[in-house]
């Protein structure tokens, strides 16, 4: 068996598939991996380099096989292949552009400045590709990629790109994306050039509505969009019982550390907020309803422990007791 090879199996030329391998013996194998990757990308722009197989794989072969096409201006991979780091970043490109992860299987990991951000199965991933990172792909990992001019998606109503923004696959927005990719995907080569056009506007309207109603930034300095995006959760969810930070952050495909770290920045905290947001819809209710629900069963409703723990977190945050409303 050769110690490179790249083969293109696909009679289509405009979705090929490329199969990478390396002898993990050879003395160069990192050195020829970057150079097949390289010749495979280019006809395009390409937002990795410093490619390794890190140091711990020593027998057998990196595999990698991808499946290239494109939407217009977006170019769109199907990747699958062993682990593999390196460096990802377009710093010198003149034009800015936006990167995809749609992760199935295996993860992803980047880092920046020291921290890092992981990408789990069944996340989207969306980061700005002029930004150098280290990432790290975990054995197994199996992803879509899509890489496409930032400008095209700040023609939608997007307010701010993303510089590194997490959603899951979970959230309804984007399950119609990842709809709307695999019917392109199927359809795409009896598209005509208006058809095409359609299809590359209707993947970054449909990206641009997943980052605002879902995104969660990963970046520091995004903070307040965390925050925001776990408040919107709780006031979804304020008469679930099994409501916990460990829920929130599930939800919202964070760690519950990252989630902390959100709300450390202002005076209230993740579950003060959850506390004093069921709190005041249990007052509107005692004032709303004129006495429908007892003290008792509000403080049941609103998953305080008992009436007590109620009564004294009610008069804390209002000055008088829920007592005195409901007569």
């Amino acid at each position: 068996m050769p110690d490179i090879s790249a083969v293109n199996s696909a009679s289509n030329s405009s979705s090929p598939r490329l199969h990478i391998q390396v002898a993990l013996a050879h003395a160069k194998r990192d050195e020829l991996l970057r150079q097949r990757w390289q010749n495979l990308n280019n006809a395009r722009p390409w937002h990795a380099h410093s490619l390794r197989v890190p140091k711990q794989y020593t027998t057998g072969h990196y595999r990698c096989w991808l499946d290239s096409s494109t939407i217009g201006d977006i170019a769109v991979s199907e990747q699958y292949g062993d682990a593999v780091e390196g460096v990802i970043g377009m710093k010198r490109a003149t034009e800015r552009r936006t990167v995809v992860h749609i992760v199935q299987s295996g993860g992803l990991s980047l880092t920046e400045a020291g921290r890092t951000v992981q990408v789990p199965p069944g996340t989207l991933c969306a980061r700005d590709a002029q930004v150098p990172r280290e990432f790290s792909y975990r054995p197994g990992t199996r992803a879509q990629v899509l890489l496409l001019p930032s400008e095209t998606l700040a023609d939608t109503e997007l307010d701010r790109l993303p510089t590194l923004t997490l959603i899951s696959q979970k959230a309804p927005e984007a399950r119609l994306l990842l709809g709307q990719l695999h019917l392109i995907r199927k359809t795409r080569n009896d598209l005509s050039p208006a058809g095409v056009r359609a299809a590359q506007r209707s993947v970054l309207q449909l990206l641009a509505g997943a980052l605002m109603a879902r995104g969660v930034s990963a970046d520091s300095v995004f903070r307040p969009s965390l925050r925001t995006a776990a408040r919107n959760c709780v006031e979804a969810r304020l008469l679930d019982p099994q409501l916990s930070p460990a829920e929130i952050a599930r939800t919202l495909s964070v760690s519950v550390r990252t989630l902390h770290r959100a709300f450390a920045e202002v005076d209230e905290s993740l579950m003060a907020y959850v506390r004093r947001r069921r709190l005041e819809r249990a007052r509107e209710e005692l004032i709303a309803l004129d006495g429908r629900y007892t003290v008792s069963a509000l403080a049941a409703r609103w998953h305080f422990a008992d009436v007590s723990h109620f009564s004294r977190a009610f008069k804390r945050q209002f000055g008088e007791t829920p007592s005195s409303l409901a007569h």
